[in-house]
């Protein structure tokens, strides 16, 4: 083709435009630096090199994919968070960074505590609990998924990151019965049933609707959660809830109106947006 690598790179982002991905020069950038497995200091390196045939053949079919919608951490297959690569495939949730706010309150609060054992349910690619078992190392973290692939995609991850935790397959707490915990963090399907036909194609078309939605009001899992959640958890334990950015008020009369839970309180993500809800069991 005697293309130049800045030349095919123009010609993804042109070709991303017109498809109407938003940020389509960094995923030019991203798919290529994937594809030729460099970081990004080496690519600008790369920018006047020629691009060879086999080059331009598998770039351009990853554009393709792009160009549909399908999002860029299912092309390359990894997503960082919180300083670790994860490993991300479709038919589980794809981490986002506005979760890691609530690592990082989970973390404050098991430190404060002093408390080791973590239950991170709903766990997808297992980005909470793994974060959680690499930033407090002599925790003990149990994640809960009841997708089969979520459960063997946090067990990949987690041997990637060099960290042991227990992984279960099975619904909310049915996993985990008669155990109890120092703190239960969880992201599960809020997102209300009504609204996901709205989202950007990239969610509503390719990321699982299992991990999404969260039933007529967005409301159903923090239901069950919030009403079985005192029976895991240890005195004074702590729940850690992320939510949606208009859940606040929802979730916290839910957990008031248990009886179960004193010292609600929620936290915003670096948006400014409320993200995390915390609470403190009452009682043994």
């Amino acid at each position: 083709m005697n293309l130049l690598v800045q030349d095919i790179i123009k010609m993804a982002e042109r070709q991303m435009r017109d498809a109407g991905i938003a940020d389509c020069k960094n995923d030019a950038e991203m798919i290529f630096c994937w594809l030729k497995r460099i970081d990004r200091s080496r690519f600008f390196m790369e920018w006047g090199e020629p691009a060879d045939d086999l080059t331009c053949e598998n770039y351009f079919r990853a554009v393709a994919r792009r160009c549909q919608h399908e999002p860029l951490q299912y092309i390359t297959g990894t997503q960082a968070f919180m300083g670790i690569d994860l490993h991300v495939e479709p038919g589980v949730l794809i981490p986002r960074l506005d979760t890691e706010v609530v690592v990082e309150k989970a973390e404050a609060m098991c430190k404060a505590r002093r408390g080791d054992l973590i239950l991170d349910l709903c766990s997808g690619s297992g980005a909470i609990g793994i974060a959680l078992a690499a930033r407090i190392p002599k925790s003990k973290v149990t994640c809960v998924d009841q997708d089969a692939k979520a459960v063997a995609l946090t067990q990949k991850n987690a041997a990637a990151a060099g960290v042991k935790i227990n992984v279960r397959q099975g619904d909310l707490f049915e996993p985990v019965k008669r155990k109890k915990y120092n703190l239960i963090v969880t992201n599960p399907p809020y997102i209300p049933s009504g609204v996901i036909p709205t989202l950007m194609p990239e969610v509503r078309d390719y990321e699982p609707m299992q991990a999404l939605d969260g039933g007529e009001d967005g409301l159903d899992f923090y239901r069950r959660i919030i009403a079985e959640a005192p029976d895991h958890l240890k005195k004074e334990g702590v729940l850690v809830l992320e939510i949606g950015h208009d859940q606040k008020n929802a979730v916290e009369d839910l957990l008031l109106d248990s009886g179960s839970f004193c010292a609600v309180e929620t936290a915003q993500d670096l948006a400014g947006l409320d993200r995390v809800v915390t609470a403190q069991k009452i009682g043994k």
